[in-house]
């Protein structure tokens, strides 16, 4: 796979040090990556107060802000002559078992074989899509060895076309086939409904696979709804959904009439839900939610996922920025029996500060002291993020309800 030499040492910042011996498996940026080779594809990092060789890493000296992750804190992985190779892919391996040899593919097409860290497979996801694959590096070594990453995919699983992206701060597409494939257009489904999916038209290709866990433990609470806002709608997953559990009126939000479309023809691919029950509106969401207040309108489930720079018309916000204004106006649209599922989209935003915004803001309007901000939706399933590494654990749900339903 690559030239066996010898692995050069680097001291780690005393911080990185104490991260890495608490499992998290980055190191960022900062006065040492400085000075680490440019060219080496693994270092092994030194805790230089302690003269202790701590950590073997891949280096990623062309990442902005990542410049090495770990591969092992193992120190007989770094004394002996390495077998990248099958490392890789027993590691491969045991993330596609975990997935393949579950339910999961029995109830949807949609699902992570690789979820990057959690998998030990660090800045690396593989996403199954019916009979595709979508390789995406976040980290850019993935690039280095990409003819033999390629080679063990394709002896554990056999699909149709594998892309690959890379993922980047501009969104930019950056997307490839393996086998020249100019675009793909199929539908796949998931939890019984079917989705149109476009890859390589746009940055994403129509339904967000880390979601899809979420969508089912929000069941329960979407069987007893009559009614759905899905603010931020996307292409509609959320509100196709609602529709399939028996609601009678969803009202999508969005401001792109090209996903609004998109959202439409998920619908006519889905002949048993109703469509006389579902309404899009073309609109900020801050506009669409002022405009159903001022009619008295009500909703049972409101849903609110805001990209986490979310651009309405001319102005562009943080997500969470976006709840001061967005949070007060879907309480005034929120039936006293319904449910609030409130996300958040980003690792820079812990739980704690993204629940204490959320009281903040509910302390300061009319609705103080009438709300519980209960449940957690976070990732599980196939994107379960590893323990201890927040940058994993980046998509934050709440459930917000009134006290005293009814």
């Amino acid at each position: 796979m690559m030239s066996q030499k010898p692995i050069k040492r680097v001291n780690l910042h005393p911080a990185s040090c104490k991260y890495l011996k608490l499992g998290h498996p980055w190191i960022t940026e900062d006065t040492y990556t400085k000075r680490f080779p440019k060219d080496d594809f693994f270092l092994v990092g030194v805790d230089e107060k302690n003269r202790q060789e701590i950590a073997l890493l891949i280096h990623d000296p062309d990442h902005k802000n990542v410049k090495a992750r770990l591969w092992s804190l193992n120190p007989e992985d770094w004394k002996k002559d390495i077998n990248f190779r099958t490392q890789l892919e027993e590691r491969l391996k045991n993330a596609f078992a975990r997935r393949l040899d579950s339910v999961i593919p029995t109830e949807r097409e949609n699902f992570y074989l690789v979820n990057g860290e959690s998998d030990f497979l660090p800045g690396l996801l593989i996403l199954k899509l019916k009979n595709q694959l979508l390789i995406q590096y976040y980290a850019l070594f993935w690039k280095k060895i990409e003819k033999e990453l390629l080679a063990i995919v394709q002896s554990l699983v056999s699909v149709e076309e594998i892309w690959i992206q890379e993922r980047n701060f501009n969104q930019a597409k950056a997307i490839r086939s393996v086998n020249g494939s100019k675009n793909a257009e199929f539908i796949l489904n998931e939890y019984g409904l079917n989705y149109q999916i476009r890859i390589n038209e746009h940055y994403d290709f129509g339904i967000y696979t880390d979601m899809c866990a979420i969508r089912k433990q929000m069941v329960p609470y979407l069987q007893k709804s009559q009614s759905m806002l899905n603010l931020y709608s996307y292409t509609g997953a959320f509100s196709l959904f609602g529709l399939k559990h028996g609601m009678t009126k969803v009202v999508s939000v969005d401001l792109s009439s090209k996903y609004l479309g998109w959202l439409d023809e998920n619908l006519a691919l889905n002949p048993e839900i109703k469509k006389e029950n579902h309404t899009s509106m073309c609109m900020p969401s801050e506009k669409a939610l002022e405009k159903l207040a001022a009619e008295g309108t009500l909703f049972e489930t409101i849903v609110c996922d805001p990209p986490s720079a979310s651009s309405d018309g001319s102005s562009t916000s943080s997500a969470l920025k976006s709840y001061e204004k967005l949070l007060p106006l879907m309480l005034k649209v929120l039936a006293k029996n319904g449910t609030l599922f409130a996300f958040l989209n980003t690792h820079q935003i812990s739980w704690n500060k993204f629940e204490e915004k959320l009281k903040q803001i509910i302390a300061a309007s009319e609705f103080n002291n009438q709300l519980i901000i209960g449940k957690r939706f976070k990732l599980s399933d196939d994107c379960l993020p590893l323990k201890g590494f927040h940058e994993g654990d980046y998509l934050k749900g709440f459930l917000i309800e009134f006290k005293h339903k009814g």
